[in-house]
């Protein structure tokens, strides 16, 4: 599980911000990794790295100063799959620091997306003149790129046609959040509001696209997945990473990671804030 908000606009004005991208990162709490950090086999791109044995080096959302996003989320799964599926973490890395446009590159996904498990996945890229922004779904009756062409759009783990209830909510409050910070002299503000949306606990239940996705579980046992942050203690999973990235007019980059530090005590946590600037080569 994990969600995304993004707004996009491509010709913004002095002053305002081209993308703004704000995103939580859910997983088992004991699932090693790496917070946020200019990579080492490539000094242009900056995420977080997976460090579980056999997917070392994959990653859930990456960027590069060559203009290049990508991020990967889960999506629920009807049915258990084979344990034999390759890790797709990979697909982020490959993208970043590839240079196939987001369309191909995904369709060269969609050939082999037997071999994984359910996953949303979206490639974003930013020039001086656009933003090219495609997702593609591995699940569902005929899975394709498609391009996203709305200036608010979320991504959470359903199909992208039928985004849970939270995933609706959020794109709302990003909206009213952007209308009354989105300008550059506005960020703290703007970074503030953002966390705030990727901290919010409030139960969007039901749910009957989340109840489709996993007609296996109660209703009580979704209801904790109802919210952006996820907390299920029970399980020892939920939310252990927020992700703020803001692109100004003139490229320059503000990437904010705040992770819980390792090895993680959901009882007693303990966030690590890490903060990146940079600027779009492109």
């Amino acid at each position: 599980m994990c969600i995304l908000f993004m707004h996009v606009n491509p010709r913004p004005l002095a002053g305002q911000f081209r993308l703004i991208l704000a995103s939580n990162r859910d997983e088992f709490y004991k699932r090693p990794s790496v917070p946020a950090h200019f990579w080492e086999e490539d000094p242009t791109v900056i995420g977080g790295r997976d460090m579980e044995p056999g997917k070392e080096g994959g990653s859930w959302l990456a960027l590069s100063t060559r203009g290049r996003l990508a991020t990967l989320l889960n999506v629920m799964t009807l049915a258990e799959h084979p344990p034999e599926l390759l890790g797709r973490g990979s697909l982020v890395s490959g993208f970043v620091k590839g240079n196939q446009f987001g369309h191909p590159y995904l369709s060269s996904i969609a050939a082999d997306s037997s071999k994984y498990r359910p996953f949303n996945f979206l490639t974003v890229q930013i020039s001086s003149q656009n933003i090219d922004v495609w997702g593609y779904c591995n699940s569902g009756k005929d899975p394709k790129p498609v391009p996203i062409t709305s200036e608010y759009f979320g991504i959470g783990n359903s199909l992208l046609e039928k985004p849970f209830v939270k995933v609706n909510a959020g794109v709302k409050r990003l909206k009213t959040i952007v209308e009354q910070y989105g300008k550059v002299e506005q960020k703290k503000e703007l970074t503030d509001q953002l966390l705030s949306l990727l901290k919010c606990r409030k139960c969007h239940f039901p749910d009957t696209a989340m109840e489709e996705r996993a007609p296996h579980m109660s209703l009580e046992g979704l209801k904790p997945f109802t919210s952006v942050f996820v907390e299920v203690l029970n399980r020892g999973y939920g939310t252990r990473a927020h992700s703020i990235i803001l692109v100004d007019s003139q490229g320059q980059v503000d990437f904010s990671e705040w992770s819980l530090r390792q090895p993680i005590d959901p009882t007693n946590p303990h966030w690590e804030a890490k903060h990146y600037t940079c600027k779009l080569e492109s």
